[in-house]
């Protein structure tokens, strides 16, 4: 018996210290692809966007190009942020338990809109790129998504768990 809870510590701490360690990688992730200077931010976007306008229209116009562009920032905002709060609710989750949980995600949730806004926040200090609030809000939309989407994955196992005992 005291071998089994002893196992079931070091698995709980393994997953604790991988959590963390993944949500730390992704955070360098997102300081990596937050700082890149505005010339190869802009280049990127544009590259992408004019292969998939010319994919979707036949001979896309520069208008049709830059809107194709604005989607793939938007969009990119959206999916980052949201495996972010993905990522961010799991860790909080396996770190707090019980009733404790609730702290877990309202802690998420803060650090989540930090991250959101800070990382915009410290663009206007690279290069060619500068602050926009919007890019805030489409960060915490992602990140509010991807807590919703943990949450409710964490009831709908409870649930299923429950049903099938």
């Amino acid at each position: 018996m005291k071998q089994g809870k002893h196992r079931n510590l070091w698995l709980e701490l393994t997953v604790i210290v991988a959590s963390v360690l993944a949500l730390a990688l992704l955070v360098y992730f997102v300081m990596i692809v937050s700082f890149q200077s505005g010339v190869s931010s802009t280049n990127v976007t544009m590259r992408l966007a004019d292969r998939i306008a010319r994919i979707v229209f036949v001979d896309p116009e520069q208008e049709q190009i830059e809107t194709v562009s604005r989607m793939i920032r938007y969009g990119a905002h959206l999916a980052l942020f949201f495996v972010v709060g993905l990522v961010t609710a799991f860790v909080s989750m396996v770190i707090f338990r019980g009733y404790f949980r609730i702290l877990g995600i309202l802690l998420s949730g803060a650090v989540c809109y930090m991250m959101a806004y800070y990382t915009e926040y410290f663009k206007q200090y690279v290069d060619g790129r500068h602050f926009q609030m919007t890019d805030v809000q489409l960060n915490w939309y992602g990140c509010l998504a991807g807590i919703f989407c943990m949450v409710g994955s964490y009831f709908l196992n409870r649930l299923l768990v429950k049903m099938s005992s």
